[in-house]
């Protein structure tokens, strides 16, 4: 790729901290990516390299590009996984467990997750202590406690004495069920930086270069972090642009990026103002918006990219009601399905399709209306944030499994729901699955493990012999590239992946209080908050007209762009986004600096987000209003702004009659596919087995003994990894390691103990036989990545390797541990150490000797010699599989008499 002044130049600063204000479309990924191989080629240590992205999917495109980029230029360069591209989160999170062993244990709770958490324990959480009621306001509470901690305080302020107290009780309750929130993983790593000598140096030992991309949309927290790895040394690189600061109602502040250059010493300043992505005239219609705010980092974007501006390609149109906007829009793709476009210089062109369009809201609402037009015209769409799976006939029918066992329905009524999804639906088989579910009536006296909610859903479905077979309809067409079968199993895999989210929080729960728990939490809840199984698939991207709002778009880029509403009132917005206004009834949002934001939306701030709504297209920008309502009735501020622009239009029946129309061709690029050595292995043991957990969703049903396999572990990391830091743990120290690590969430008090006793015992065993060659352990739980090329990333984690003479010779042991409580899980084979070998190979440069899976259970191992020519196959059954997970080619294939998956049957 051929750089540009200013983009080389970012590349070349390495010696100094540098500050990128990327606009939009100009290359910036490419950029860090670039400087980051110029870093690693002056020799500098992976492991010194950490890169902060804001999203983990911007994480695997950039990952991506930086091992293509490698390939390319640094072909023998390894140990690559070793540094770390992802989010500040993550990043948090993964220095803790790896350098605070007691948070191992941990996990972190999502958002429903937190709420359900929170719910159950109102009375000890610190709800009370602030007035709050349970349910009512349990999303304001968890608010707030994200905004007190996340936000900065005005020097003379202080946070109020009860929310204080809540704060402590809200963490320590959190903390005793060994969960951490999102604000907590940052927290934590900043009490330890700056009150733990020893995690300090440990971090410091691994900080040189430090990349933060989409910087304009730092919180105060996250930039304590920022300045906290400068302060121990790091080489800072912020990217960004404050004209795409969108986030400030959830707490990112503009400040950041714009007075950069005072925070920070030694501070170079590059503007990439290039835009690649967008025409001319596209560029235009920004500029015409944004440059009307002040305070504004100075900046001219100009358009360099290849696509030409033709009339017609931008307009602005005035309508009579929202019926006739909508029918514009289908009308416009319907006559844009077909026009040749170019996607990038040297490509061949190729017709625009359903999936080269979207059409971006501001508020949801907007979208009813139009998903409603798109369905008359059977114009496949997708839409990513509207949830509406509790509508879908096969979720009305799984609900009636748990109203049954309620008693609220009767047998005949919840049979009857069944057979309304198809006439291939045996009524013998639903019997049969109904007399299962009367042995499952709950009883307030009976043991909460019998009364498993995940296990009684998929039971049924076997029972009921609920297949995919019985749903295929070849008179239905295809919805979005999905087939009918398909969707409905995804919406299952959905629901699966509701119980587990509440049988997470509540799993211990006497039985009849459980299903009356899940039954409000279903209905009060999860009922609009979660979306439909297929939208869900990274793997696969359907061909349909994409519905999202202005925040979801961020990053991303399309051929047609489609603005509707642009009135007074809904863009610039009138209203608090995001945030209710209650939450400010407990709270003075005076106290924090700029607290303005949260509750109110500059108009500033609003025009930001119609420059970023622009700034998505490439070529074609259509953007239209009509009176919706007494709110919003007048024309938006940002109309005239815009329409300063000589490229802008009006023309209500525009149809492209005169642009050439070829053959619609869905953008053909190969997308990145990031699996890891556990997915892998599923798909070698069953590739229907993967598709059924990994693309529907399904969960596993919880049990007592989960945790028993973690901690032994957890606790041997501990004990391999402090060796290799000369720490060495003595044998009286093991059991006290054990109780460190010990988390059985779900068991009994008596199944606790036993298990924990059993864990100390195993521990203990493989001291005594296994310390001996403590001197020979190379690595300890350490990340290997593997890198096919063709966007194919295996990421993974290998237990121990080991690295000895033998007669004068160096061998080298790959190390699986496995107990039986997961031997089901994995089913180990040496298929699976082979990937670890792969990975070994990619990181030091050599190859191993020997492969051992270790039963820690029995402390026995088995041990098998690694033929390199193996290795060749694998990895090309390794590119095999990730084409076919691609290509949706996921069959029964359980041919293997040793196979255990439960579809073998």
């Amino acid at each position: 790729m051929t750089y540009t002044s200013s983009q080389q130049d970012a590349i070349n600063t390495l010696d100094q901290n540098l500050q990128i204000i990327a606009c939009a479309g100009s290359g910036k990924t490419q950029v860090i990516s670039q400087r980051i191989i110029n870093i690693l080629s002056k020799g500098v240590e992976p492991c010194k390299i950490i890169a902060f992205t804001y999203t983990e999917k911007a994480a695997g495109e950039l990952q991506a590009r930086i091992l293509k980029l490698c390939r390319e230029q640094l072909p023998d360069l390894v140990g690559i996984a070793d540094m770390y591209v992802g989010t500040i989160h993550s990043w948090c999170l993964k220095v803790l467990q790896e350098y605070k062993y007691e948070f191992q244990k941990y996990s972190v709770l999502d958002e429903i997750k937190l709420k359900l958490f929170v719910d159950r324990n109102f009375s000890k959480i610190g709800m009370k202590e602030m007035n709050m009621t349970r349910f009512r306001d349990t999303q304001n509470f968890v608010d707030i406690m994200s905004i007190i901690r996340e936000a900065e305080l005005k020097e003379e302020k202080n946070i109020p004495e009860d929310l204080e107290l809540a704060l402590v009780k809200y963490e320590e309750t959190l903390k005793k069920a060994c969960y951490l929130d999102f604000t907590m993983i940052m927290t934590e790593v900043i009490n330890h930086l700056q009150n733990d000598s020893s995690f300090k140096t440990k971090i410091q030992k691994h900080i040189g270069f430090l990349i933060v991309d989409e910087y304009q949309d730092v919180n105060p927290v996250q930039e304590q972090i920022v300045q906290e790895l400068y302060n121990l040394g790091a080489n800072i690189c912020v990217v960004g642009d404050d004209d795409q600061t969108i986030f400030q109602w959830r707490g990112s502040s503009i400040e950041y990026i714009q007075n950069f250059q005072n925070r920070y010493k030694n501070v170079k300043s590059i503007i990439l103002d290039d835009n690649f992505r967008s025409s001319k005239a596209v560029v235009d219609v920004a500029l015409n918006c944004i440059t009307n705010n002040p305070s504004r980092l100075p900046k001219q974007m100009q358009a360099k990219g290849h696509q030409v501006f033709e009339k017609g390609d931008i307009l602005y149109n005035d309508f009579s009601t929202v019926k006739e906007e909508n029918e514009f829009i289908i009308n416009s793709i319907q006559n844009l399905r077909g026009v040749e476009f170019v996607d990038k210089e040297g490509y061949e062109s190729r017709g625009i399709d359903y999936s080269d369009m979207v059409i971006l809201v501001r508020k949801w609402k907007k979208a009813n209306a139009i998903i409603n037009a798109l369905q008359e015209a059977n114009i496949p769409f997708i839409v990513s944030g509207v949830n509406n799976l509790f509508q879908r006939p096969e979720i009305i029918a799984t609900l009636q499994i748990f109203h049954y066992l309620s008693d609220n329905i009767t047998g005949s009524i919840l049979i009857d729901d069944w057979l309304k999804l198809s006439p291939n639906i045996n009524k013998n088989d639903l019997l049969k699955a109904l007399e299962y579910l009367k042995t499952k009536h709950p009883s307030k006296n009976s043991y909460f493990e019998t009364f498993n909610l995940q296990e009684i859903f998929q039971i049924f479905l076997e029972k009921a012999a609920i297949k995919e077979s019985k749903f295929i309809d070849s008179s239905v067409e295809q919805t979005n590239g999905y087939n009918s079968e398909e969707i409905i199993f995804y919406n299952l895999g959905m629901f699966s992946k509701i119980i587990n989210d509440f049988e997470s929080i509540y799993f211990v729960t006497d039985p009849s209080s459980k299903l009356r728990t899940f039954q409000g939490f279903l209905q009060h809840t999860a009922n609009g908050y979660y979306p439909e199984g297929w939208l869900n698939n990274t793997y696969r991207t359907p061909n349909a007209v994409q519905i999202m709002t202005i925040f979801g778009s961020k990053g991303l880029e399309f051929p047609v762009v489609f603005i509707p509403g642009l009135n007074k009132n809904y863009l610039p917005s009138s209203q608090p986004t995001g945030f209710m206004t209650t939450k400010w009834n407990y709270v003075d949002h005076s106290i924090f600096k700029g607290g303005d934001r949260y509750r109110y939306v500059p108009v500033t701030d609003e025009r930001r987000l119609m420059y970023v709504a622009i700034t998505r297209s490439k070529k074609f920008l259509l953007i239209s209003r009509a009176k919706d309502g007494k709110m919003q009735g007048r024309e938006s501020e940002f109309a005239p702004e815009i329409r300063k622009s000589a490229f802008i239009a009006s023309n209500n029946h525009r149809n492209y009659s005169e642009r050439n129309k070829i053959t619609p061709t869905p953008l053909s690029d190969i997308s990145n596919i990031s699996l890891t050595f556990t997915l892998l292995k599923t798909f070698f043991d069953c590739p229907y087995s993967f598709k059924f957990y990994s693309f529907y969703g399904f969960m596993a049903p919880l049990g007592a003994r989960i945790g028993f396999g973690s901690a032994i572990h957890h606790t041997l990391m501990e004990v391999h990894r402090e060796f290799l830091e000369e720490n060495p743990k003595t044998r009286g120290e093991l059991r006290e390691l054990v109780e460190n690590h010990i988390h059985f969430p779900y068991a009994t008090q008596p199944m606790k103990d036993s298990m924990t006793e059993k864990a100390k015992l195993s521990v203990e065993v493989y001291y005594d036989r296994n310390q001996k060659e403590f001197p020979d352990i190379e690595f300890a739980e350490k990340t290997i990545q593997l890198d096919l090329g063709g966007g194919i990333i295996v990421n993974g984690q290998m237990d121990l390797i080991k690295k000895r003479n033998l007669d004068g010779t160096e061998v080298k042991t790959i190390i699986d541990f496995k107990s039986t409580e997961d031997a089901q899980k994995y089913n180990a084979s040496v298929d699976q150490l082979q990937l670890y070998a792969l990975g070994y190979k990619q990181l030091t440069g050599t190859n191993a000797d020997y492969l051992e899976i270790y039963n820690l259970d029995k402390n026995d191992a088995n041990r098998f010699e690694l033929v390199i020519k193996d290795l060749d196959s694998m990895k090309q059954k390794i590119i095999n599989a990730a084409n076919d997970i691609r290509n949706n080619k996921l069959d029964h294939t359980c041919n293997d008499p040793k196979c255990v998956c439960k579809f073998k049957k």
